[in-house]
């Protein structure tokens, strides 16, 4: 699931949870590890859609430099709470910071950037090989993502339903109709999107 909320491939999310040495540690380590399985929260989800948008555009050997930057600058802040662009050639990466200004992490680090927008982060977008990322906020029609709902994991929208909760009840052949009365704040759309989106899980699995 975090592959296909993110764009990044599992060899990938396998590869930044490494420390490639001299000192700079892990691109990112995931926020819990259950029965041996890597656990990515909310935050980290967005902080790795963040990464391969700018993979897109920079190398990952200044994405490093970047993210090593905001380490010593804020350690106790999470990766997901800033916001990174590449500036057009992808020779460096600018910062958004909480006060609205733009600065350089990699090229000239501290120094001031120029404007530029994180909205297309969240949005759907695709990857070099073509698949297509969902929306983070709205992974399929009928979910939403909020993390202050379940952490973050995709719900029926105005629902605490897990998705793949209804998802199950589809592949063990559950009508909508008969799912809606179990759950009554379910809707026909979001029952769909949890088909389409555990679909989605379901071929990145297959293709890992």
């Amino acid at each position: 699931m975090t592959s296909v909320l993110t764009g990044a491939t599992v060899a990938q999310l396998r590869n930044w949870r490494k420390d490639p040495g001299g000192g700079r540690g892990p691109l990112l380590l995931p926020s819990a590890r259950r029965n041996g399985r890597a656990r990515y929260s909310f935050e980290d989800v967005v902080a790795l859609r963040m990464f391969v948008v700018l993979r897109k555009d920079t190398s990952l050997q200044r994405i490093r430099r970047a993210v090593a930057h905001l380490r010593r600058e804020h350690p106790s802040t999470h990766l997901s709470a800033h916001a990174l662009r590449a500036a057009p050639g992808g020779r460096t990466i600018v910062w958004l910071t909480q006060d609205g200004d733009y600065l350089d992490v990699v090229e000239h680090p501290g120094q001031a950037g120029f404007a530029v927008v994180m909205e297309h982060v969240f949005g759907e977008f695709r990857t070099d090989d073509g698949r297509v990322v969902p929306d983070l906020r709205t992974p399929a029609r009928g979910l939403s993502l909020d993390p202050e709902v379940r952490g973050g994991y995709p719900v029926l929208e105005g629902t605490r339903l897990p998705f793949d909760e209804v998802a199950g009840l589809v592949r063990d052949g559950l009508g909508t109709a008969e799912i809606l009365e179990l759950y009554p704040s379910a809707t026909a759309a979001g029952v769909e999107g949890a088909r389409v989106l555990a679909d989605l899980v379901e071929r990145g699995m297959t293709a890992a």
